[in-house]
């Protein structure tokens, strides 16, 4: 047992080396969290129904842009990069959220697990709002950053919301400045949406 809670220790330390210094900002825009002392499973459902991404007002505008521009180079690849850009939501930027999650809740010995919990009594829907897909050139760079609104529901009750809680500008970047990829970038947001809100709900609610 101390050899796992070793492992988990280190992991989440070099998670803190990637991540910013600073603790994100958290807002409390409705509600509270005092429902989460009565949470086992937490079911999450991501919402990329409407955002922005970078100078773009609409996601829609922007992989149309994208799409253009690398199918102008090579024929079919903006279209194939169009099928992995959405592939990454949930391949990638939901299983990095839970993940983090789940390993601060385990690392604070907090019998709470967040994920696909269909049936579980609370649910989480995580809507993005905006997204900065951010770049590495090798001389120049720009890291990720996500907004998101995480609104937590009675998950038989959805239309009297428990809380509604926003994170704005969280970063995405990784460590040495090994980041060249978009879908690195963006999941290491992800990642540091859900590590900063389990630490948030341990100290301010089960600590």
């Amino acid at each position: 047992m101390k050899n796992t809670k070793t492992i988990i220790s280190l992991i989440i330390f070099s998670i803190f080396i990637i991540s910013t210094a600073d603790a994100q900002k958290i807002s409390i825009e409705e509600g509270d969290l005092e429902f989460f002392k009565e949470v086992s499973e937490l079911n999450i459902e991501y919402d990329f129904s409407d955002y922005g991404v970078g100078k773009f007002k609409t996601e829609e505008a922007y992989i149309e842009d994208k799409k253009a521009d690398y199918n102008k180079d090579e024929p079919g690849k903006g279209d194939q990069w169009e099928e992995e850009w959405h592939a990454d939501k949930e391949n990638t930027y939901q299983p990095k959220f839970e993940q983090l999650f789940n390993l601060i809740m385990l690392s604070e010995g907090v019998g709470i697990v967040a994920g696909a919990y269909t049936n579980a009594d609370y649910t989480l829907i995580l809507k993005t709002t905006f997204m900065e897909p951010g770049y590495n050139i090798g001389i120049s760079r720009k890291d990720a950053s996500i907004n998101v609104e995480m609104t937590f529901i009675k998950t038989d009750d959805p239309e009297n919301p428990l809380a509604v809680v926003t994170m704005v500008k969280v970063p995405g970047r990784g460590g040495m400045g090994g980041d060249f990829d978009t879908e690195y970038r963006i999941g290491e947001a992800y990642a540091k949406a859900g590590k900063e809100m389990a630490q948030y709900v341990w100290k301010k609610v089960l600590k």
